[in-house]
């Protein structure tokens, strides 16, 4: 029994693509590469790539189950894209609450805004001198190439295994300055996200709708109330004020919260017309449990 047939191993607790941002700069094919390498602590290549391929053709509904051994129903599905092609309209798209959505001209949005996602990543790939990644091996190549995969020689094939200590985006790809800060300020801002809710929480009652839009507080009582740390909250209240709905003012004036003392008092002000305005509607997230890497 290969390992690919063997639901025995147990799986590698490691979500780089989502812990580290990853899922931003790879095609969809690597998606599901990190899900097969996540049951497995290691695999064949060919097998990987089977597996793959398998995936893909559920998706578009070819039919697996046609009594072929293994080996001749793999050899005979289509190679596995990079990135998933947009699903094609259906009668089932048009809602009849909706009479002003178009199905049609909805997946013509999105096949263009794919095809924008490609040009662009062939541009970095290009930075990388890599041809144009096309298909789901080029993607575990290029996973392999920045660190995500590691690849050990066994015999005639190699083995797979999920990276240990993969790197982060910005330490592996060649970014432009503004690519690089955009995906800081992306990935600082999902840090702090969870708790900044924490701290917009203060500010609403058990329904969820605004109680109070003026909080005196500080970062050592918004620690406490959030049973947090004062720096982490410190940059959870950056957060808010980046969004745009909230204020921070001392003595009248705007503070600058990247250098309060934790003890100092300040007024965290919320702009109500701001707030429901870019929030349609408030949605706190419910913790979720995740395995550390």
């Amino acid at each position: 029994m290969t390992e690919l047939e063997s639901l025995e191993h147990e799986p590698i607790r490691v979500p780089v693509l989502y812990q580290l941002g990853w899922f931003r700069w790879l095609p969809h094919a690597a998606l599901d590469f990190e899900m097969i390498l996540n049951q497995f602590s290691e695999i064949a290549r060919s097998e990987l790539l089977a597996a793959q391929n398998i995936l893909h053709a559920r998706r578009i509904g070819i039919d697996l189950d046609r009594g072929e051994d293994p080996e001749t129903l793999v050899a005979s599905l289509p190679e596995a894209p990079a990135w998933e092609p947009a699903a094609p309209p259906s009668d089932d798209d048009r809602d009849p609450d909706d009479p002003d959505h178009d199905p049609v001209q909805a997946f013509e949005e999105e096949v263009a805004e794919r095809a924008a996602r490609v040009a662009e990543y062939d541009v970095l790939t290009t930075r990388m001198g890599l041809a144009p990644v096309r298909t789901a091996e080029q993607v575990l190549d290029l996973m392999v190439a920045v660190g995500l995969v590691q690849a050990e020689a066994r015999g005639d094939e190699d083995v797979l295994r999920l990276a240990a200590d993969p790197p982060l985006p910005t330490e592996a790809l060649p970014m432009t300055p503004e690519e690089r800060a955009a995906e800081d300020r992306v990935r600082w801002q999902s840090r702090y996200a969870r708790l900044s809710q924490a701290v917009l929480r203060q500010f609403l009652d058990e329904d969820g709708a605004i109680a109070q839009t003026s909080l005196p507080s500080s970062l050592d009582r918004l620690a406490a109330a959030t049973a947090s740390d004062p720096e982490d909250v410190r940059h959870a209240v950056l957060v808010l004020l980046d969004e745009g709905d909230f204020a921070a003012l001392r003595h009248g004036r705007p503070a600058d919260v990247e250098r309060l003392e934790s003890h100092q008092r300040f007024d965290l002000v919320l702009d109500p017309e701001r707030f429901y305005a870019d929030r349609l509607s408030i949605q706190l997230n419910s913790p979720v449990d995740r395995p550390e890497a």
